[in-house]
């Protein structure tokens, strides 16, 4: 490993980034209490304005949240903290262990790094071009990082060395570089934009992106968007947002939602307007202590995801960015999950769970072994087990 790989990988972070509070424009929250927070109307306002009213601290969080736990400053050095009000409404009020806040509040404990913990675990930098904001990791597809500033920033973040970042903004030049890079290079034939959140970009930049990789590879088979937003800020949503995605052939929308409590009706109704706008959706999960790792909450969750449309395409291990192992599930509780859903819930509703591999291995399937080989003696049989734990010899397959 070079000099430059370990400090990439070194498991304290690299850089202190500045606040977004002091590099963004800032808004009146005019949320003094609970209260105030609660008869906001999130879909009666533009969604940029919604924004613009977001928690950035845990003190403003505590004027709406009982039980807020205090944070020192350097809590948000690691990754800035912005809690959109529509998150925040359906934060459990006095619960500190509610799903919603593990996944949004910030907290000291973030600070505690574990020596498995790295900035770059899945060595994405070493594996973008120069000059770009592409991650050529596969053959055929690659990874389009397009902005580095989020809706809400997942204290759980795979990207903490990036996100919140003054210091490492993307450019409209890497943008150029990155999408030349796509014209040189035919053999790709599926990009996925991410960040940061890409659908926080405006209309207009997003569309001018999109417009310049399609214009760059209008043979491109696949044309995906990452964004949290859709779970974080629903009115993101709009008709203006469906015609630009449309125009541009997006292909699917991959949003996180962890909970099913996230699937809230405002959530369903924009959910349907990107639906009827032809735009196919997956949903990836994390799994998460606290969050979703219970079978009947997952099961809720996949089911519910299918009623509205969206594929529950991955549930992940946490990846082990710094900060992460408060989030760890087992590996053995991942599979005792994977039991729990598969026979319990619809076919289309089963997700591949994922262990993204450190340092970039690629996305690996974790499931139980339901088709095994058996020894008996000198004999060889097949034994197949299905979820309520029955087998059935299946040896005609050898």
């Amino acid at each position: 490993m070079s000099t430059n790989t370990a400090e990439k990988q070194s498991s304290t972070p690299s850089r202190k980034a500045i606040p977004l509070t002091l590099i963004e424009p800032t808004s009146p929250q005019h949320f003094a209490n609970r209260s105030d927070l609660m008869s906001f109307d999130v879909s009666a306002h533009p969604w940029r304005e919604t924004l613009a009213k977001s928690f950035k601290t845990d003190r403003d969080l505590a004027k709406v949240l009982q039980n807020v736990r205090p944070v020192d400053q350097q809590v948000y050095q690691v990754i800035a903290a912005r809690v959109t009000p529509y998150i925040a409404q359906l934060m459990d009020e006095r619960n500190p262990n509610c799903p919603i806040r593990i996944q949004y509040v910030p907290e000291q404990d973030e600070l505690n790094v574990a020596p498995h913990e790295m900035g770059d675990q899945l060595s994405e930098d070493d594996m973008m071009p120069e000059g770009t904001s592409i991650v050529h990791r596969y053959p055929n597809r690659v990874l389009f990082l397009v902005h580095n500033i989020c809706g809400a920033y997942c204290r759980h973040c795979t990207r903490k060395r990036m996100v919140s970042d003054p210091l490492n903004v993307i450019s409209m030049e890497r943008i150029r570089r990155s999408v030349d890079y796509l014209r040189e290079h035919p053999e790709i034939q599926d990009v996925l934009l991410s960040g940061g959140d890409p659908l926080l970009l405006t209309d207009g930049k997003l569309d001018q992106i999109l417009s310049m990789i399609r214009e760059a590879r209008p043979d491109l088979k696949i044309l995906r968007i990452g964004s949290r937003l859709l779970a974080q800020l629903p009115t993101r949503v709009t008709p203006e947002l469906c015609e630009v995605l449309v125009k541009n052939r997006v292909t699917l929308i991959n949003t996180q939602v962890n909970h099913p409590k996230e699937i809230t009706p405002l959530f369903q109704e924009r959910i349907a307007m990107l639906r009827h706008s032809g735009i196919m959706l997956g949903n990836q999960s994390v799994l998460m202590k606290g969050v979703n790792d219970d079978v009947q909450v997952m099961r809720d969750l996949v089911m519910d995801l299918v009623a509205n449309g969206i594929r529950p395409y991955y549930v992940y291990s946490m990846d082990p960015a710094p900060g992460n192992s408060k989030f760890q599930v087992s590996y053995d509780r991942m599979l005792e999950i994977y039991h729990g859903i598969r026979g319990w819930v619809s076919g289309p509703a089963i997700p591949t769970f994922i262990v993204d591999g450190i340092g970039g291995l690629g996305k690996m399937p974790v499931q139980p072994e339901y088709v095994r080989k058996v020894q008996d003696g000198e004999q060889t049989r097949l034994e197949a087990t299905n979820f309520e734990g029955r087998s059935a010899d299946v040896s005609y397959l050898l």
